[in-house]
């Protein structure tokens, strides 16, 4: 039983970081691809874990997948914004949205 459950958990995990590959190569835009990576850097690592966790249980294997997986989940969000600024530096020349740009974006005539 613990067989087939960890191989539940470790094909969810690649099936989601095959989904997110797929999202990022057909978006077209950069910020559009970084709503694709979220879920590979922040579902697969916790269900890698939680595959480790079943199979060895609180052995330093499933200690050591969950602090990776921690690390993973709470350094995505500062990666994702430092990648989204950069985007938007390259972009615009400037990370700060200025008035006329708001004023495209309510009045896009």
């Amino acid at each position: 039983m613990r067989d087939v459950v960890v191989a539940v958990l470790l094909t969810l995990g690649v099936a989601t970081a095959l989904l997110s590959c797929a999202g990022v190569l057909l978006m077209h835009d950069a910020l559009d691809r970084l709503h694709f990576t979220a879920p590979a850097s922040t579902l697969t690592p916790a269900l890698f874990a939680a595959a480790v966790l079943v199979e060895e249980p609180l052995s330093s294997a499933g200690v050591k997948a969950v602090l990776v997986a921690l690390v993973i989940t709470i350094t995505t969000p500062v990666l994702t914004h430092a990648t989204a600024r950069a985007a938007r530096v390259r972009a615009h020349g400037r990370w700060k949205v200025e008035s006329e740009e708001l004023e495209r974006v309510e009045d896009p005539r």
